[in-house]
């Protein structure tokens, strides 16, 4: 992120948590951030404020009543604490084989499934569906379900 670079040669910490995308875009990087369109970011206000704003590719801090909000360490700290050995979030849901989901999205929304595996590599999950009369394999996008 353009604002991330020149926040840091000002010596003003920043963070921008990056996950997965799914639906994988079909052009530009799998790899995104969290939040799009937002950089927390480590600044004394009201002293470093101009110095934030005259950034290039900083538009606006997220305000209420006028007044960029403050956001805790703890929330950066546990975003930070989530992250895998290559810099990335995964949000799964620690589904687990043999749990029983709720499907709530696409063409099977409403259903249960039990889970047969996690695919997280794919950001998948392989289920199995009473589907005629027998447990049938179904590979769903982890979105999809919750746990029932």
């Amino acid at each position: 992120m353009v604002a991330q670079r020149f926040l840091e040669e000002k010596g003003i910490g920043s963070y921008l948590p990056r996950v997965i995308q799914w639906p994988r875009p079909v052009v530009g990087s799998e790899i995104g951030p969290m939040f799009p369109s937002y950089l927390f970011v480590c600044a004394l206000l009201p002293d470093e404020f101009a110095r934030v704003m005259w950034t290039p590719g900083v538009k606006a801090f997220v305000s209420f009543g006028g007044w960029p909000s403050a956001l805790g360490a703890e929330v950066v700290d546990y975003l930070r604490s989530q992250e895998a050995p290559d810099g990335l979030i995964r949000c799964g849901q620690g589904l687990a084989q043999k749990n029983e989901v709720r499907i709530v999205a696409g063409p099977f929304r409403g259903l249960t499934a039990i889970v047969e595996q996690r695919l997280p590599a794919r950001e998948r999950v392989r289920v199995l569906m009473d589907i005629l009369q027998r447990q049938t394999p179904v590979e769903l996008p982890e979105k999809w379900v919750r746990l029932a």
